[in-house]
């Protein structure tokens, strides 16, 4: 029921949102701008809402396992086009999912009022010491890397409270926030900064699901894979720029160059063959919660190393005209680079190798059919 209508329309808005936001990357990096446009143009095609249930205005994108291949589609899509806009697109489709799970149907009208109104949402979780809490409906402190500063209202907010961390979705537009230190290396446009929530009010209808909820796995791990399909895109862009240059600059016949592009696309297949099972063990019901955590944070681990693996070859492949701008090489490949410092590989990859070690079942059974 949900499956027809979402594959025939919802990645082919990804791609005309794709063309704007393609057409704009350049300009974004080099003013650093939010993707006011591009928005609009997901907006405009109906993808703010698509996350959304069907009886919400929405297409359950994401929102049930056969949806899966068509989330990662249009994540790959967009990423391809301007990682931050697949950045802060894969933020709002997380927000919706988690209000989805966790919340109400006032709470999924909330979201869907803030996509009809053209916003999106966010999930907004790190933290600046002490941390962000929760008191008598007030809020008191600040979050930080809250991508959309100054133009998400409704985001998916955790707080600590006496009873535990608690997400909320309250309006934040009076929170003050602060941009002056997003200084990055890439990413430019997703305005990430920071915001100071000091004195904003939570009310009993903003609070969603019980605490821990947030942490509970394999939820949170787990969705890990929606980051990896937007990388995937930009990594696609990336090898497609490469070929082109091997073909214009007349090096598709030297061996050295034929090489170094098998090694590519080696490794290119080694991230679209991680993100695909990631994606497809994440969202399988009858996987149990140790066996997504696990194989997703090897997931992220395997595509962390072969999306630098290709970086690599690609800019040694091209030589210095791929480190200068405004070159789409060097803004893709640097915009990678950033988005790929995800947080706690190290811890994620241990509790990977522990869920290993402990298992007494067949590895082989265990992920395969």
């Amino acid at each position: 029921m949900h499956n027809l209508p979402v594959a025939h329309l919802v990645p082919a808005a990804a791609r005309r949102t794709a063309r704007v936001a393609d057409r704009l990357a350049e300009r974004r990096d080099r003013g650093g701008s939010f993707p006011t446009i591009e928005v609009a143009a997901l907006h405009r095609h109906g993808l703010l809402h698509a996350p959304l249930p069907v009886h919400h205005g929405g297409m359950g994108l994401g929102l049930y396992a056969a949806t899966a291949p068509i989330l990662r589609d249009v994540l790959r899509i967009i990423g391809g086009a301007s990682l931050p806009l697949g950045r802060l697109y894969e933020g709002h489709v997380n927000a919706v999912r988690l209000v989805a799970r966790f919340g109400t149907d006032r709470h999924l009208a909330m979201l869907g009022a803030e996509a009809e109104a053209g916003r999106l949402s966010a999930v907004w979780n790190a933290e600046t010491p002490p941390g962000l809490t929760l008191e008598g409906g007030i809020l008191a402190g600040t979050k930080r890397y809250t991508s959309g500063t100054g133009h998400v209202r409704r985001p998916v907010l955790t707080a600590t409270t006496h009873g535990g961390v608690m997400m909320a979705i309250p309006d934040v537009a009076a929170a003050i926030g602060d941009l002056s230190e997003w200084l990055p290396t890439g990413m430019a446009a997703t305005a990430t900064g920071s915001i100071d929530f000091t004195g904003i009010a939570v009310r009993p209808g903003d609070i969603v699901g019980a605490a821990g909820d947030y942490y509970r796995s394999p939820y949170f791990a787990g969705g890990a894979w929606r980051v990896l399909a937007v990388q995937l895109g930009g990594l696609e862009r990336l090898v497609t720029l490469y070929r082109e240059a091997m073909a214009t600059r007349g090096r598709s016949a030297d061996p050295v160059q034929r090489a170094r592009f098998g090694g590519v696309l080696m490794q290119l297949e080694t991230a679209r063959l991680w993100t695909a099972r990631a994606a497809a063990i994440a969202e399988d019901s009858a996987q149990d919660a140790g066996t997504i955590d696990a194989f997703v944070n090897l997931a992220r681990h395997a595509f962390d190393r072969a999306a630098l693996d290709i970086i690599e070859r690609v800019q040694r492949g091209i030589g210095l005209s791929a480190m200068l701008r405004p070159a789409a090489v060097e803004r893709i490949a640097r915009d990678l680079v950033t988005y790929l410092r995800q947080p706690f590989p190290d811890a994620a990859l241990d509790a990977a190798a522990g869920w290993g070690l402990a298992t007494h079942r067949d590895m082989h059974s265990d992920l395969g059919d």
